[in-house]
């Protein structure tokens, strides 16, 4: 499917470009279902601000925009405030800055920051489905954000947890056994990559060291949602992952160790499923059952 244009100030980018954040092939109506779900999660975003907040003269960052399925639900809002997305993805920018700017503005960021955007200067930055799947590289994101915003600037970060444990983990959810526990480690972004889960408490203890935790507002659409103002302090990876007092800490290292080696073991076997299945393809073919007869006879010769 080709760019497919909605209206003159809704345009839509390529089906390869629009399917990077959820596959849009699973609906009857893709397009239908890609401009649902910006306007869903522009709506969400609407929802957390706090009461008399404006977007008027302010300077806002969609971090891990896409083509802008979210982003291009704001040009309206884009008349008084200055709008920016920012993302990996080379062709995703590419497609906003050729298809949406102006009024948007559009960054291409590095896999780890610094983001190359001035500090100190959002006075609203959105993640969205970012923080899901951020491994390694989560805290350091999360304190470049912190410094892209300005004195109280707001954030608003969605991660998985409770409402995704039974389809991510195979596992009932238990708010005591995780913190931030990374799953899938070895799958490649083709397949979804690897996901994080995370507890209430452990994103207020650890996040809340750099924020302030206004809301964390449950199951919106299955991620929940936390409005964080900025601290302002100074601080370090190290200082917001170390260990608080709280004996959940250890449980949840004790239980993603669990989870980890559990993980191994089913590819393992997955491995050993895949190479049995190629044994016997190999054995059952024509060059096989043809080169038998040589094989019988270095035997011999052994």
């Amino acid at each position: 499917m080709g760019c497919v244009s909605g209206s003159a100030n809704h345009p839509y980018p390529p089906f390869e470009l629009a399917s990077r954040v959820r596959p849009l092939d699973e609906f009857s109506d893709p397009i239908a279902a890609y401009e649902e779900m910006g306007a869903q999660t522009k709506q969400a975003l609407l929802g957390l601000l706090p009461d008399g907040w404006s977007f008027e003269d302010k300077r806002v960052l969609d971090f891990g925009c896409g083509a802008g399925r979210t982003l291009r639900h704001f040009l309206a809002e884009a008349d008084g405030a200055e709008l920016w997305g920012a993302d990996q993805d080379a062709a995703s920018i590419d497609w906003i800055q050729a298809n949406l700017s102006p009024p948007l503005n559009a960054w291409r960021c590095s896999h780890g920051p610094p983001i190359g955007l001035p500090l100190g200067s959002f006075d609203l930055i959105w993640a969205i489905s970012v923080f899901t799947h951020l491994t390694v590289g989560s805290i350091p994101w999360l304190l470049e954000l912190h410094r892209l915003l300005k004195d109280d600037g707001l954030l608003i970060a969605t991660y998985y947890g409770r409402w995704n444990s039974d389809f991510l983990a195979e596992e009932p959810w238990e708010e005591d056994r995780v913190g931030m526990n990374v799953l899938h480690h070895n799958v490649d972004w083709d397949h979804g990559g690897p996901v994080v889960l995370m507890s209430e408490w452990w994103v207020r203890e650890h996040w809340g060291r750099a924020f302030e935790v206004i809301e964390i507002a449950p199951q919106i659409d299955n991620m929940s949602w936390a409005l964080l103002r900025k601290k302002p302090v100074d601080l370090t990876v190290d200082d917001i992952l170390a260990p608080s007092d709280d004996p959940r800490e250890y449980a949840a290292l004790r239980h993603n160790l669990h989870q980890v080696q559990r993980e191994l073991e089913r590819e393992a076997l997955r491995s050993a499923v895949r190479l049995d299945e190629l044994r016997r393809d190999y054995e059952s073919s024509a060059s096989w059952r043809l080169t038998r007869p040589l094989r019988a006879l270095k035997r011999r010769r052994r």
